[in-house]
């Protein structure tokens, strides 16, 4: 019998610069979610009774009580829940009684938190959103060097980029670079 061990797909990296910090996390699954056609309304209801929030609008994550949720597109969501759950998908799809499709998303990506006191000094190098003024709670779906990267803002300093596994290593490189130039450079 084989004896498997879960690998995240940055194997838990985590390196400080001066004035910003980059850190994989993985202690989490995200469940892609896509609302029946006509059935807005009472997708809403069920999303707002199962995690006493209601869906984000265009350009924003909401907290639930279990982790959070980012509005990817027109009734389309990416659920993000604290811990581990490999049959997540199956227990939402039952939670939405067939107004919703559920799809376990988590080993396709990779996810890094950004933060401290230069991270706008990074990003505004890094991806092509001008975000510095953006409130706490927002979200979107963009670019990073031709690669696909969700971001959320999760406090003034803190920022969550999401990248599909796949180009996972060749994200974190172009990050990397991006960022030691940045702690390098005066303030």
């Amino acid at each position: 019998m084989a004896n498997l061990t879960l690998q995240s797909p940055l194997s838990g990296h985590s390196r400080k610069y001066l004035g910003i910090t980059l850190r994989e996390m993985s202690d989490f699954e995200i469940v892609s979610i896509a609302v029946v056609n006509g059935e807005e309304t009472n997708f809403g209801k069920m999303f707002k009774k199962a995690f006493d929030a209601a869906p984000p609008s265009p350009a924003t994550f909401s907290q639930t009580k279990t982790g959070k949720v980012l509005w990817t597109g027109q009734s389309q969501y990416f659920l993000f829940q604290d811990g581990q759950d490999d049959r997540l998908d199956e227990a939402l799809a039952k939670t939405f009684e067939g107004k919703a499709y559920t799809t376990l998303q988590t080993d396709g990506w990779a996810a890094v938190e950004v933060a401290g006191s230069r991270v706008h000094d990074l990003l505004e190098r890094f991806i092509p959103l001008d975000i510095s003024h953006a409130k706490i709670g927002f979200g979107a779906r963009t670019t990073a060097h031709h690669m696909s990267v969700l971001v959320m803002k999760t406090s003034e300093d803190t920022y969550e980029l999401l990248t599909p596994r796949s180009s996972s290593k060749t994200f974190l490189e172009a990050l990397e670079h991006v960022t030691g130039h940045i702690s390098r450079a005066r303030t």
